[in-house]
This record gives C-alpha cells, sequence and structure tokens, in this order.
C-alpha cells in the first residue's frame, strides 16, 4: 500500500556523478550544431530551436541534480561529511575552469581597465577603453566606451594582475578564472565557519547549497566576475563582526565596497547591528561611528591612485540610472509608464521618458524604503544580519535595480544558505534557473535579443515571484518570516 512506501535511499556518489555529468551536458549543449533539423519550426530558425530546446533539458537536468545531491547532503550522517563537500566542490570547479567557452566578456574589460592604469598611465574612470586603440587586448573587449563601473581595488588589482601575469590574454583569462575558483572555494569555506557557530549539524549543507549551486560556479570558475571577491569579503567581514572583531569587520566591508559598489547596500545594516548589540547608547553611538569611520577611510585611501584627472568625481557620483533600464522590473515598469503617458497625453517619446522615470524613480525609492525599515525593525542583533541582507539584496534585485545581469543573483546565495531557510534556498535556487536559462544559452539571446527586452525582467523574476505569493497565501496565519521559512535541520 502507499502507507507502506518508502522513500528510495539517497545516494550521495550518484548525486555528485550526476550532477557533474549534466554540467558536461551544459557544456556540449552550449556549443552543439543541429544542421539536419528543418529549417523553420513554428515560424523559428529549426537549428535554433533544438539549440535552445536541448541547452533548457541540459539545464533543467543540471538544477535538478543539484536539487537532489542537496537532499542527500541533507539527510545524510556521514562524520566526514563537510571534508567531503569541500573536495566535491573543487572538483565541480574544473569544467568551467578549464572551459574555454566563455558566458561573458567581462573578464576583457577587467584586463582592459587594468591595463590603462597599469601600462598607459590613463584614469578608468576617467577615460574610456576606446582611447586604447593601440593596444592589443582592446579587440576583445566590448564595452569599449563605458567608463570603469568597478570599485578602485578592483582597479588596482587587475593593473596588478597584467604586470605580474605575462603572456598574454589567454593566460590572463586562466589567471583570473582560477583565482575566481579558488574565491568561490573559499567563499564556501568561510560559510562553513560562520554556520558552525549556530548550527553545527547543518554545516556540509550550507557549503554544499552555495558550493554547488550551477550559477557561481560558471560565474566564478567559468567567467570569474569580481561578484567573488567582494562577496569573499563580504562574508569575512560578517566573521569577524560575529567574533567580536567590529573594527576588521568594518575594514572588511569597506574593502568589499571598493571592490565593487553594490556591497555598499549591506553597510547600514551592518552599521544598525552594531549599534544595536552596544550596552548603552553613548557605547553603542562611539561604535558605530568608530566602525563608519574605518569603512570610509578604507573607502577613501582605495581611491587615491584615482584622484587625479578629476576622477575623484566618480568617487561621490555613479552613472544616471535612467541611462540603464535593462533586464528588470522597473525596466519593465519604465516601458509601460512611459507608453501609458504617451498615449494618454500625447507626450513625446523624449518627454514621456523623462516622467516614466521620475515615477518609476519615486516608486522604487518609496518601495526599497519600506522594505529596509521593515528590516530594520527586525533586525535584533548580529546573528540576524544575513537573513536581513538577503530579503534586502532580494528586494533591491527584484523591485528596484535598475539593470539586471545573472551574476548579481550570485549574491543571494551565500546568505541564503546562512539563514539555513527552505524558503530563501528555494527563491535563490528558482532565480539561478531563470537567469541561466535566459543568459547562458550560446548564440540563442543574438536571435531573441533576449538581454535589450524590458519584459525580460518579468522572465527572470516573474517564476519567483509566484513562488513567493504562493507560499505566503498558504502561510497567510503566519504572522512573520520563521512562520514561512522553515529551518533546513
Amino acid at each position: 500500500t502507499l502507507s507502506e512506501l518508502t522513500p528510495p535511499r539517497p545516494r550521495l556518489g550518484l548525486a555528485c556523478v550526476a550532477l557533474l555529468g549534466t554540467t558536461l551536458l551544459l557544456m556540449l549543449a552550449r556549443v552543439v550544431r543541429l544542421a539536419a533539423l528543418p529549417e523553420a519550426i513554428f515560424g523559428l530558425p529549426g537549428p535554433l530551436v533544438g539549440r535552445v530546446t536541448i541547452y533548457s533539458l541540459a539545464l533543467l537536468s543540471l538544477f535538478g541534480a543539484y536539487v537532489y545531491a542537496i537532499y542527500c547532503v541533507r539527510v545524510s550522517s556521514n562524520p566526514r561529511l563537510g571534508r567531503i563537500v569541500i573536495g566535491l566542490t573543487a572538483l565541480f570547479t574544473l569544467p568551467a575552469l578549464i572551459s574555454r567557452d566563455l558566458f561573458s566578456p567581462d573578464m576583457y574589460s577587467y584586463i582592459i581597465y587594468g591595463r590603462m592604469a597599469g601600462v598607459h598611465g590613463l584614469n578608468p574612470y576617467v577615460h574610456m577603453p576606446v582611447e586604447v586603440r593601440s593596444d592589443p587586448y582592446l579587440s576583445y573587449v566590448y564595452w569599449r566606451s563605458l567608463l570603469t563601473p568597478y570599485g578602485p581595488l578592483w582597479t588596482s588589482w587587475s593593473a596588478f594582475l597584467d604586470l605580474a601575469v605575462p603572456g598574454g590574454v589567454r593566460l590572463q583569462v586562466f589567471t583570473y578564472k582560477l583565482l575566481g575558483a579558488l574565491v568561490h572555494m573559499g567563499n564556501t569555506l568561510l560559510i562553513g565557519v560562520m554556520v558552525r557557530r549556530v548550527s553545527p549539524r547543518n554545516v556540509a549543507l550550507a557549503m554544499a547549497v552555495y558550493g554547488w549551486n550551477p550559477l557561481p560556479l560558471w560565474e566564478f570558475a567559468g567567467n570569474a566576475h569580481n561578484d567573488a571577491f567582494m562577496l569573499f569579503f563580504i562574508l569575512a567581514a560578517l566573521l569577524a563582526l560575529h567574533s567580536r572583531r567590529v573594527l576588521l569587520g568594518a575594514g572588511l566591508l569597506g574593502v568589499a565596497i571598493a571592490t565593487k559598489f553594490t556591497a555598499a547596500l549591506f553597510l547600514p545594516f551592518y552599521l544598525l547591528a552594531l549599534y544595536r548589540s552596544g550596552e548603552g547608547i553613548p557605547d553603542r553611538l562611539r561604535k558605530t561611528a568608530i566602525a563608519a569611520a574605518v569603512t570610509g577611510g578604507v573607502w577613501l585611501i582605495s581611491w587615491v591612485p584615482y584622484w587625479g584627472d578629476g576622477g575623484w568625481r566618480r568617487m561621490i557620483s555613479l552613472p544616471e540610472q535612467s541611462e540603464w533600464y535593462l533586464n528588470s522590473l522597473p525596466s519593465a515598469l519604465f516601458a509601460l509608464v512611459r507608453y501609458v503617458l504617451a498615449l494618454l497625453f500625447g507626450l513625446a517619446p523624449s518627454t514621456a521618458g523623462y516622467a516614466a522615470d521620475k515615477v518609476v524613480t519615486l516608486a522604487t525609492v518609496t518601495i526599497i524604503l519600506l522594505v529596509g525599515l521593515r528590516l530594520a525593525a527586525r533586525l535584533h542583533d548580529t546573528e540576524d544580519l544575513a537573513e536581513v541582507w538577503f530579503w534586502f539584496f532580494f528586494a533591491y534585485l527584484a523591485f528596484v535595480g535598475p539593470y539586471f545581469w545573472p551574476w548579481y543573483a550570485t549574491t543571494l546565495i551565500p546568505l541564503a544558505a546562512m539563514t539555513r531557510q527552505t524558503f530563501a534556498w528555494i527563491l535563490s535556487t528558482i532565480l539561478s534557473v531563470t537567469v541561466m536559462l535566459v543568459y547562458s544559452c550560446g548564440g540563442c539571446r543574438t536571435y531573441f535579443n533576449a538581454s535589450d527586452s524590458p519584459l525580460t525582467g518579468l522572465g527572470l523574476f516573474l517564476p519567483v515571484l509566484l513562488f513567493a505569493a504562493f507560499t505566503l497565501r498558504r502561510n497567510r496565519g503566519s504572522r512573520s518570516l520563521e512562520g514561512i521559512t522553515p529551518q533546513y535541520g
């Protein structure tokens, strides 16, 4: 009878073989050629339909293996499971590390910005790559008319790597990928150290949730995105805070911000957690002010090489966000509001766009303020910080960020792992699947032009938001997030 049935015995070895095999299958699906198919299927090029279908099936199989592997880790009682997870994480980085098939050309931008600063003596916060036309690496760069959007420490690091790793662009690319893989391993270890402090039985599970997720594996070991380094310093800052090394944590968070500006979103909650951990108001104010000064000092010092030639202006200003509406829910809202204003009031496209920009800005600022205030009320001590960071960054990506790229979602995954909440893990996993479906299919975007569509954000975030709405409705009797976020263990 059904009541006598027992679930199949979890087999971690089989799960890991499946995870590695489906990873190789995904690599093959990106480059496969299907010339034998009909020229047209449903009005679309036949080979393209075949490639999209095979890639989608390969990606879903990969994430299916990932989910099964996480289940196997969750129910395993092997006393050496933590070491096994670390070893397998290193193994899973190898396909992305050795692959020459890049999902993103950003690595070449890292190299050229570093060469501008180290070789050509140009400030990449003032000058653009197109101005170094004689540089042999410029032909690899896609964004040639863009000032560097990265932090000053990352630019200095790129300049150092260019000097330290001679031998051509291929060797530099491999070096970036190798460092990305190593930092991914470091992030996995940091997650294990922090989870051990609060839930020792979930250490291996938390490390696997982040370390085995295909999205950071490919974005860090495969594309070497600097989000891996930013995450390393964020996690190290969190560990330092939990260890009562407040000033060290503030300095590490400053390093994270100077690596990539996105990390600044975490600073207000870090300072708030520090303030609420004090014993009296004078002590709280003193510790918070000193920590803020340390973070600001690291930020200022990191800009010293780029102050000249007007570069200091970029230290206090970022590009206008209205110029960057792309691949996000705000981009879809912007397009809709602009169309409605033009239709109802007969406005010119430029005028309607200006008005729509103001409406979207007001709406997104209101949303993030409300979310931030709600989360701030729930932040009682440093133990709540990872969870609060997760929900605030998720709200930023989903409802506020004017542009979105897949590597942005990688920041959610280690935070979800440390919250040890099934709900957060499912959200980050669904988002990982959707962004890889949209962005990682070789040749697919060329035809569908998905990266330029204002509706791409709906395709990315709608499955996540539908899942969240469904779960919230099922748990509408609960008054707190804890009621809808069951713990792993």
